[in-house]
C-alpha cells in the first residue's frame, strides 16, 4: 500500500513529540513509547495527568491523546490510510463497500466512543468542531484537519457496521439490495430523520423499501444510577415478518446506537417480549452517540476535511487520495459531488439511505 506519501503529511512535531533526557521531558518519552508500543491505556493515563500536559506547548498533548483513542479503537492512522489508497498489485478494483469491511475488521468493542473521545480531544486543540471555520490555518492546524477528516470517514464505517447489525460482509455480498438488517435499520433511520420535522407521523408507517414497517412507537425514559433521564421513542420495525428494535431521539431526528437488552435502568435483561426490556442505549451520558451523526454529518465533513489539506500540499503528489475520494463519492452518489453548490454538503440523508439499500 502506498502510505509513505500521506504520513509525510504529518509533522513530526505533532504525533511523534521529540524528547530530551531531562526530567521535564520523560512523560512525553514515556507516552510516545506507549504509542509506538500500542499500550494506549498507559499513554492515556499519564496524559490526564495535568503535569505531563504542561510538558507540552499549546495543548499539544490533546493530539497524542486523540493518537491514543485512536489507537484503542483499533484503527490508528496507518489501518485507514491502507485501506483508503489502491493497492498497485491488488487483484479487486478498491470500492468503499470493500473499504467499509476492511475497517470493520480492525475495529475495537470499544471503538464508538473511542473514535468520539479522539475526535473531541482534536476539537478542543483546535478551539472548534468544524475546519471550515478556520479562515487562514496554520499548518498545525491543517494537519489535525487532515487527522478529524481520517476520524469522520472511520465514524462513518462504523454506523454502516451497526446499521448492517454487525454484519457488514453480508451486506457488501448481498447484491440485491435485500439485506434485512440493513433494510429494518435505514427504515428507522428515515423514520426518525422525517419524524423530526413531522411531528404527526403514525404508525404503522410504511414509507420504506417495499415490506418494511414500522408496526409501533412506545415511549421509553431510562433513568442511571445518578438519577439522570433520556427519553426515547421505542421503534418496532418489521421485514420478511421479523422484528427489529430501535432507540428513536426526536431531539436528534436519529436512531442512537444501541447493545444488547436492558430494562429502564440499564440493567441487562434477555428477553424482548417482555414488557419491560428493551434494546439498550451504548451511551449513558448526556450525549447520546447516533446514527445520523455518524453517518451523514461525518461523510460530509470528513471527506470535505481531507481534500482541503491535501488539496493544499504543495510537496505530495495527492492524486492516489483524491482519486480514491471521487470514486468513493460516485460509488454513494453517481452524479458525484461537481455540481453540488460551493457550500452545500454533497450528501442528502437520501442519497446515503439509497447507497445503503443499493438502488
Amino acid at each position: 500500500m502506498k502510505t509513505a506519501y500521506l504520513l509525510a503529511l504529518i509533522p513530526a512535531t505533532l504525533l511523534l513529540n521529540g524528547c530530551d533526557d531531562t526530567e521535564r521531558e520523560l512523560c512525553r518519552y514515556y507516552i510516545q513509547n506507549d504509542l509506538d508500543n500500542g499500550s494506549f491505556e498507559s499513554a492515556i493515563e499519564r496524559l490526564a495527568d495535568e503535569s505531563c500536559q504542561a510538558t507540552y506547548p499549546k495543548k499539544e498533548y490533546l493530539v497524542d491523546l486523540s493518537s491514543a483513542y485512536l489507537g484503542r479503537s483499533g484503527l490508528p492512522l496507518p489501518v485507514i490510510m491502507r485501506a483508503m489508497i489502491e493497492d498497485d498489485t491488488a487483484t479487486e478494483e478498491l470500492t468503499f463497500e470493500g473499504f467499509v469491511a476492511e475497517i470493520a475488521e480492525s475495529a475495537s468493542p470499544s471503538v464508538l466512543s473511542d473514535l468520539d473521545l479522539s475526535r473531541t480531544a482534536l476539537n478542543e486543540y483546535l478551539e472548534t468542531n468544524s475546519c471550515k471555520s478556520i479562515d487562514y490555518p496554520t499548518s498545525a492546524q491543517e494537519t489535525v484537519c487532515l487527522i478529524t477528516g481520517f476520524i469522520d470517514v472511520l465514524k462513518v464505517t462504523m454506523a454502516i457496521d451497526a446499521l448492517t447489525g454487525g454484519d457488514v460482509s453480508a451486506w457488501v455480498d448481498n447484491e440485491s439490495g435485500d439485506n434485512p438488517s440493513m433494510l429494518r435499520s435505514t427504515c428507522a433511520l428515515k423514520y426518525s430523520y422525517e419524524h423530526k420535522n413531522d411531528s404527526n407521523f403514525s404508525e404503522p408507517y410504511d414509507d420504506c423499501e417495499a415490506g418494511v414497517t414500522v408496526d409501533n412507537s412506545e415511549e421509553v425514559t431510562f433513568i442511571a444510577s445518578n438519577g439522570s433521564e433520556k427519553t426515547y421513542n421505542y421503534l418496532t420495525i418489521s421485514y420478511q415478518g421479523e422484528p427489529e428494535y430501535f432507540l428513536e431521539s426526536t431531539t436528534l431526528g436519529s436512531t442512537i446506537f444501541t447493545k444488547n437488552y436492558c430494562e429502564v435502568d440499564y440493567a441487562i435483561c434477555t428477553d424482548s417480549d417482555q414488557n419491560t426490556c428493551y434494546t439498550c442505549p451504548i451511551s449513558q451520558d448526556e450525549e447520546d452517540l447516533n446514527i445520523k451523526s455518524y453517518l451523514l454529518d461525518a461523510l460530509n465533513n470528513g471527506f470535505d476535511s481531507i481534500e482541503a489539506v491535501i488539496a493544499s500540499s504543495g510537496d505530495v503528489d495527492e492524486a492516489e487520495i483524491q482519486q480514491s475520494i471521487d470514486d468513493f463519492k460516485e460509488e454513494i452518489k453517481s452524479e458525484g459531488c461537481s455540481a453540488v453548490p460551493e457550500g452545500e454538503d454533497c450528501f442528502t440523508m437520501d442519497d446515503i439511505i439509497k447507497y445503503l439499500n443499493k438502488e
